[in-house]
């Protein structure tokens, strides 16, 4: 899984940010209230990558802001 296009955007607790993958239907997402970064999208599209950490998803927003 890769990401290509993030978005962000000020929630009243921080930022938050919504990431397009090259999967379709997932999503990499944080609310930006002060919880964790979780996959988005239809189960049968996310289960596959269900194994990912919030650790993992976050380095791979930061491998595509390092690219960019």
């Amino acid at each position: 899984m890769k990401v290509i296009k993030v978005r962000y955007f000020q929630t009243n607790k921080g930022v938050g940010y919504q990431c397009q993958t090259n999967i379709d239907g997932v999503e990499i997402c944080n609310d930006g209230t002060g919880g964790a970064t979780y996959l988005d999208g239809r189960y049968a599209d996310t289960k596959p990558y269900e194994h990912y950490t919030e650790w993992e998803l976050e380095d791979l927003i930061d491998d595509y802001e390092r690219d960019k």
